[in-house]
């Protein structure tokens, strides 16, 4: 009796392990087709962005640029020059590039009448011909053969002032010699062109002394207001 019950008891067993058997390769079997599904969908959503992404280079390669509005005057004429500086054109588009003809100062050295000074101690503009003073180079510096002190005031050039005689860099005397920073003196000093300015300039310079206009007295007041 006993063997009959154990007998029953292990079929019982044997066919629930296999029904729970069936019930998971059918799980399995449902679930391997929507898994596909789901990879074969993000393939084609990725070729659609790669294409998308495709289409876009080829439309900013492709794409020419705009030209921008020019800047314009109160008066309505056109301000080229700050079309230029503001950088409102394409830099690369040389089509209306139109180069002026600028007549240089001529009255040679020793001929020419003096600039005022834009402001004090502003760096004086050159009056004269630059015609054989040009390039100044480690060997050859032309303006000092008639602009340093002891030779300007004997032929009427302006004097080199004492703020070139002088090492503001390294705070050091130079004892009468033209320190060495301030050798090329085309960095502060440009020649004057013979033309119209485009735009009416309404600044009014202060001079705080008579002299200030022709004169520099850099060195006297560098350090006013520091502390």
């Amino acid at each position: 009796m006993k063997a009959r019950i154990l007998a029953g008891l292990a079929c019982a067993v044997l066919l629930f392990a296999g029904c729970s058997d069936d019930k998971s390769e059918q799980k399995v079997a449902a679930s391997a087709p929507q898994t596909q599904n789901q990879t074969a969908e993000k393939k084609i959503e990725t070729k659609a962005q790669a294409s998308d992404v495709v289409k876009a280079d080829k439309n900013v390669s492709e794409a020419k640029p705009e030209k921008r509005e020019k800047f314009k005057l109160a008066d309505g004429k056109g301000a080229e020059d700050l079309t230029i500086i503001r950088g409102a054109s394409d830099v690369l588009d040389e089509d209306e590039v139109k180069l002026i003809d600028i007549n240089w100062t001529l009255p040679a050295a020793g001929e020419a009448q003096r600039y005022e000074r834009a402001f004090e101690n502003a760096p004086p503009m050159i009056p004269h011909d630059l015609e054989g003073l040009m390039p100044i180079t480690t060997d050859n510096n032309m303006c000092i053969s008639c602009h340093m002190p002891e030779v300007a005031e004997g032929i009427g050039a302006t004097s080199i002032p004492k703020s070139h005689l002088y090492s503001i860099r390294f705070s050091e005397d130079k004892g009468g010699q033209l320190s060495q920073d301030r050798f090329v003196c085309t960095v502060c000093h440009a020649p004057q062109a013979n033309i119209e300015p485009k735009f009416k300039n309404n600044f009014v310079p202060e001079y705080r002394d008579a002299n200030s206009s022709e004169r520099s007295n850099l060195l006297d007041v560098l350090n006013e207001g520091v502390r």
